[in-house]
C-alpha cells in the first residue's frame, strides 16, 4: 500500500547519486523534485490485479499471470507513456514487444523489479501459502528466474509476517529458513561496506530487509535503505513496504508529502485498497 509508494518517492531522488551515507539522520527527506518512479507505477499494477482480477477467483495461473502483463504493460506505455519513469532496458523492451505484438513471454530476469512491486501481495491474503503462490506468480510475469522469484517471495512474507504481529526476530528467522539469504545475518553498516550500486535481487532484497530490521521507526527505515548508496528508490520502496506493515502506517507529515505527487486516481486506487485489506 502507501508503505512501498512513499519508500519509492521519498528515495527517487537519491537512485543514482551513489553516495554512501554513514549517518543516515542526516539524509535528507521530501525533497522538491521527489517523484514516483516506475516501482509506483507497477505496484499500482499489482493492486488493480488483485482487487479486479484475482478477487473475482475466475482465473487459472496462466491466465492470471497475462492479466497482470497487461495491466503492466497498460500501465508503461498507455497510462504513463509521456512520463519518464525510469523502467529498466529489458523490461521496457518487453513492454514494447507485448503492446505491439501481444506477446507476453518472461524473459527470465533476476532484477530487483519482481520485489519492487509484490507489497500488496503481502497485504492481501489471509496464509503465508496463498501469499506466497500469489507472489511468484507475479514475479513469474516477467522475472521468472530463480532469484527473481526468491526476491518477490520474500518481500511477500516479510510484509505478511510483519502485519500478522511477528516479532522482528521471528521475521528475520523464518525469512533466513525460507530463502536462505546469509545477509540477512548482518547490519545496514556491514552491507553498505560489502555493496555498490546494484539492482539485482541477491543483493537489493536482503539489503532491504536489513534495513527494516535494523529499523526503529517507518522513517528511520527509509533513511537506512537510501544510506547504501545504491539502488535507492527500489530498495526504499521494499523497504517501506515492510515498515508500514510492522510499524502500522507512514508518518502523516511524509505520507501528505507523497500523496501530492501522485495522480487523482492512483491516490483514489491505494485507498481503495486499502480498504478492500482493512475488511
Amino acid at each position: 500500500m502507501w508503505g512501498a509508494v512513499c519508500g519509492d518517492i521519498l528515495g527517487s531522488g537519491y537512485e543514482f547519486e551513489e553516495i554512501k551515507y554513514p549517518q543516515p539522520e542526516k539524509i535528507r527527506l521530501m525533497n522538491e523534485g521527489d517523484f514516483f518512479t516506475d516501482d509506483s507505477a507497477m505496484t499500482f499494477a499489482v493492486m488493480e490485479w488483485l482487487l479486479v482480477d484475482i478477487h473475482t477467483r475466475r482465473y487459472k495461473d496462466e491466465e492470471l499471470k497475462r492479466c497482470l502483463a497487461k495491466r503492466m504493460v497498460h500501465l508503461a506505455c498507455v497510462r504513463f507513456k509521456d512520463r519518464s519513469l525510469g523502467f529498466g532496458g529489458r523490461f521496457w523492451e518487453w513492454c514494447c514487444r507485448a503492446a505491439v505484438e501481444g506477446r507476453y513471454d518472461p524473459i527470465n530476469s533476476f532484477g530487483n523489479g519482481a520485489g519492487m512491486r509484490v507489497s500488496p501481495v503481502g497485504w492481501f491474503f489471509d496464509t503465508l501459502e496463498e501469499t506466497l503462490r500469489f507472489a511468484k506468480l507475479s514475479a513469474d510475469v516477467t522475472h521468472d528466474h530463480p532469484e527473481g522469484q526468491k526476491g518477490a517471495m520474500c518481500i511477500s512474507a516479510a510484509v505478511y509476517l510483519a502485519r500478522k504481529g511477528k516479532t522482528k526476530q521471528e521475521i528475520r528467522e523464518y525469512l533466513l529458513r525460507a530463502f536462505g539469504y546469509a545477509d540477512l545475518n548482518e547490519t545496514v553498516p556491514a552491507l553498505r561496506a560489502k555493496y555498490g550500486w546494484s539492482e539485482i535481487c541477491q543483493d537489493t532484497v536482503p539489503q532491504a530487509v536489513v534495513a527494516f530490521l535494523d529499523s526503529t521507526d517507518y522513517e528511520s527505515a527509509i533513511r537506512l535503505a537510501i544510506s547504501y548508496g545504491s539502488d535507492a528508490d527500489t530498495i526504499a520502496a521494499m523497504t517501506g513496504a515492510i515498515a508500514e506493515a510492522y510499524y502500522g502506517g507512514v508518518p502523516a507529515q511524509l505520507l501528505a508529502f507523497c500523496r501530492a505527487r501522485l495522480p487523482e486516481d492512483m491516490q483514489e486506487l491505494c485507498s481503495i485498497f486499502a480498504e478492500a485489506v482493512r475488511c
